[in-house]
């Protein structure tokens, strides 16, 4: 190359670059003059588009809410989330799904965290419906809250949210009176589940290794729930293939569906995903034999009030003999014989509220130790006949 040539050359890079520096000085002025001025942010921004869709996010909500009501998409995009962040999802649900045609996979991923952490279900729902909830965790999270088969859901996701599969391996916990099997066929419930087992951890009832609990199972797809509010809840499970299928050694079942009043029935709870605490223990203690000591159905005053002396560690029928010393009236039986419970006052059996006080604690450890006792003599009595039979 020339000396000649190489001067041309190296003048028409100066000038390309004085060109471009030039054009980046009047975007930069242009967005200035939007946000330091009275300037017209919709004439400035067809004017330099790039740029100011570059530094959207840096402009306030007036001027970012006057792009977004003039459809331009990416204002429409980022508007959206602001308005997210500020738990106005309706208002921002009318800007993105506008735009949501122009959006790149990356933003409608990052839209859709939004939305999930704001439990926006209807919405990811409608992602999904229109092909545009791109795959990833967001759209597995909204499968197990619509209830996809648990044979549709990889068991390595399940997984990393804490959870089990039906597919896993759980064994009992040799160091606990009684092992729990805990399952629901929906997300929420998964997570309601976690935080109950959570809390009992941490102070467990009526003493440390009493009840362990396996982590929640996801087994949506082998049992069918019934989803009214005011009736008892009741999950179908006992002919379907997920007996076949859970875990063996395990004393007792939680099963928990989207509605319905908790009950205990044949060792199994169910219990509501929206239930607190305090319902959570009272189903429990259930569990270890209690009885409720408000006005119990008919159907089970029939058998239950024609009995006589302790039916419950904490409920004794009197058919017109003495009550227990201390003892006092309760509301359970309003046919058959009278009902009689330790405290006067109300308890978590009466009303479920107010929580385990230490005389029912007292209570329930010492039916737990008769319990612990007569399961002792059983089975060393078994030991004994089986080494007479062997001998």
């Amino acid at each position: 190359m020339t000396q000649v040539k190489r001067i041309k050359l190296i003048g028409v890079l100066l000038c390309c670059l004085i060109l471009s520096g030039s054009s980046n000085h009047l975007n930069a002025i242009g967005y200035w003059h939007a946000l330091s001025t009275k300037a017209n942010v919709l004439q400035n921004y067809w004017r330099f588009p790039t740029y100011f869709s570059h530094h959207l996010t840096t402009l306030p909500n007036t001027l970012l809410a006057k792009l977004a009501r003039h459809s331009i998409p990416n204002a429409q995009y980022t508007y959206s989330l602001r308005l997210l962040n500020d738990n106005q999802g309706d208002t921002a649900k009318k800007f993105w799904f506008a735009s949501i045609n122009e959006l790149t996979i990356s933003q409608r991923k990052t839209l859709a965290t939004h939305l999930l952490e704001q439990a926006r279900w209807s919405d990811l729902k409608l992602l999904a419906s229109i092909n545009s909830l791109p795959a990833g965790e967001v759209l597995n999270h909204l499968k197990i809250e619509i209830k996809t088969p648990h044979y549709n859901i990889s068991s390595a996701f399940i997984s990393k949210l804490g959870f089990a599969s039906l597919q896993d391996h759980l064994k009992p916990d040799a160091q606990c009176m009684f092992n729990v099997l805990a399952m629901s066929d929906h997300r929420s419930g998964l997570y309601k589940l976690s935080e109950l087992i959570n809390t009992y951890n941490k102070q467990p009832e009526p003493k440390h290794n009493i009840f362990c609990f396996s982590k929640p199972i996801y087994v949506a797809g082998t049992i069918e729930c019934s989803n009214s509010v005011n009736q008892a809840a009741k999950c179908y499970w006992e002919r379907s293939e997920l007996k076949k299928q859970l875990p063996k050694n395990f004393d007792f079942i939680i099963m928990m569906p989207e509605q319905g009043m908790a009950n205990v029935s044949k060792g199994t709870m169910l219990v509501n995903s929206t239930a607190n605490y305090n319902v959570f223990l009272h189903e429990l203690m259930h569990f270890s034999g209690f009885e409720d000591e408000y006005v119990l159905p008919k159907s089970k005053q029939a058998w239950l009030c024609a009995q006589s002396d302790y039916v419950a560690p904490n409920l004794y029928i009197s058919q017109n003999n003495d009550a227990p010393i201390g003892w006092h009236k309760a509301k359970s039986c309003q046919k058959g014989g009278v009902a009689y419970k330790p405290s006067e006052n109300w308890s978590i059996m009466q009303y479920q509220q107010l929580g385990l006080s230490a005389q029912y604690r007292a209570i329930w450890l010492k039916h737990l130790d008769m319990t612990s006792n007569q399961i002792n003599s059983r089975s060393s009595a078994l030991t004994f006949a089986n080494k007479e039979i062997l001998n």
